[in-house]
């Protein structure tokens, strides 16, 4: 019963070392957390904003002579789209991971019955390691974007998208990431980033875009500065979304874990005490049984 005892006590030793480490990580992922969402709320007006004047504008110069190609579709025959699928570099942030990836094997799957091959661009070295396992994964992967990355890291990306849209070999560029409600809902979401989608016809009827509207510059001029702008801006949301939904997801599974770490050291006591009790038992009645032997 004692090496029981002494067994039971390396346990409880070693869940309560991993529940000092679950708790430090809540605890990291909680910081990168706030800072993040501070961040991500804040620029999210911005970039909504930002993606409907683009759509308003892209439906007042529709059917002039002024026809952007990140507007129409200017390779509709090609049977191939892009997709840009965030995860994360690291694991131990829940179903964080498997979530998107699931979001991915969905999209591919609607892609396939249309009749298209999709492409992955791996933002984030676990969904890298899933689609490389199955051989849908060529090249390599770009790290995880973070609350530290800026408009300038989006710009290798940002040509990558462009360049295979412009050069005709997709039709279409979509992102694939999970978009951030709170600390512990996040949705993986689907967004086509081009051509650029036109907006919903009811909202068009009353914006006043689809009116006779006097822009000043041109709504072509408009277009010519804030293209550009755009895309950096999407990817970087999406970015910032992306990772706050992962430490959100972290954070959780962290604090989950810390609980489950105490619930197993609190059973894991009771048994240590049945342990050392029975001993007693034993030892007490081994001495009883000696003393009644010698009064024999």
């Amino acid at each position: 019963m004692a090496k029981g005892g002494k067994e039971i006590r390396r346990r409880i030793k070693s869940v309560k070392n991993t529940q000092q480490i679950t708790k430090a990580m809540k605890m990291v992922a909680a910081a990168r957390l706030r800072k993040s969402e501070g961040r991500t709320q804040a620029s999210r007006p911005y970039s909504d904003t930002l993606r409907r004047v683009m759509q308003r504008l892209g439906d007042v110069t529709s059917g002039g002579s002024f026809e952007h190609p990140f507007l129409r579709h200017i390779a509709p025959d090609v049977p191939k789209v892009l997709a840009v699928l965030f995860t994360s570099d690291k694991g131990l942030c829940g179903s964080f991971n498997t979530n998107l990836v699931r979001k991915a094997e969905e999209f591919i799957r609607q892609q396939t019955q249309a009749g298209r091959q999709v492409e992955l661009v791996l933002v984030g070295r676990k969904g890298y390691q899933y689609f490389k396992s199955r051989g849908l994964a060529s090249g390599d992967y770009i790290a995880s974007y973070t609350h530290k990355s800026s408009f300038a890291d989006m710009k290798p990306l940002v040509n990558l998208l462009t360049s295979a849209y412009m050069g005709q070999q997709v039709s279409e560029v979509y992102l694939i990431y999970s978009r951030f409600v709170n600390v512990v809902k996040n949705i993986p979401s689907v967004v086509r980033l081009l051509p650029i989608e036109a907006p919903p016809q009811a909202e068009a009827s009353s914006s006043g875009f689809r009116e006779d509207v006097s822009l000043e510059p041109s709504p072509e001029a408009l277009l010519e500065v804030l293209l550009p702008r755009y895309f950096q801006t999407v990817l970087f949301q999406a970015a910032l979304e992306n990772f706050t939904s992962e430490n959100g997801s972290r954070m959780v599974a962290m604090e989950n874990a810390t609980k489950a770490a105490g619930d197993m050291i609190v059973d894991l006591t009771l048994q240590y005490n049945k342990a050392r009790q029975a001993g007693i038992t034993l030892e007490l009645l081994d001495i009883v049984g000696g003393a009644e032997a010698l009064k024999g």
